[in-house]
């Protein structure tokens, strides 16, 4: 139930990503939202919820941006383990652990998706406003990623609730 409701969520918000956000002008350069969600997994999920959502993130990101197939699962992955690892080590309940993971984790989708239009892709240019660009996705990274992974997270204790409440009826 955990695995549909993530891939619910993350249906809708590349939905809004994908359809709503471009349309506004404040939100031009905004980061991919699946990221927070990435993060929030890693911190707080079991491995056996986590790892497949982020493998159906990873594989819907490809068929849909027309780049190589494997690259956002690749990302994914990457985010997924490394901040796995961190939360090993780090205190995840505080505010400013997750708006610095969720700007680290916007900070090395640009760097992977930049080297491979630099190195992959030579004939591809890099955009003039890049460094602009990856600046605004960090400074919303910072600002909207806590309250998206607090939104998750009050969502994930609700249907936790609700699944309790229905299974401890039988």
């Amino acid at each position: 139930m955990t695995i549909l409701f993530y891939i619910l969520v993350s249906l809708c918000l590349v939905v809004i990503k994908t359809t709503l956000i471009p349309g506004l002008p404040l939100f031009d350069k905004f980061y991919d939202l699946l990221i927070p969600i990435v993060i929030y997994l890693s911190f707080f999920r079991p491995r056996w919820e986590g790892i497949p959502i982020v493998v159906f993130f990873g594989l819907l990101m490809d068929s849909l941006c027309g780049g190589p197939m494997g690259l956002y699962l690749l990302i994914y992955i990457w985010l997924y383990v490394g901040m796995g690892w961190l939360a090993r080590f780090l205190h995840t309940g505080g505010l400013p652990l997750p708006a610095l993971a969720v700007a680290i984790g916007v900070a090395f989708e640009t760097i992977v998706l930049m080297g491979y239009m630099g190195f992959l892709a030579p004939r591809a240019s890099i955009p003039v406003d890049a460094a602009r660009t990856v600046l605004l996705q960090i400074l919303w990274a910072l600002f909207t990623g806590p309250m998206i992974m607090m939104t998750i997270g009050w969502a994930q204790r609700q249907l936790d609730l609700w699944r309790n409440r229905i299974f401890a009826d039988m």
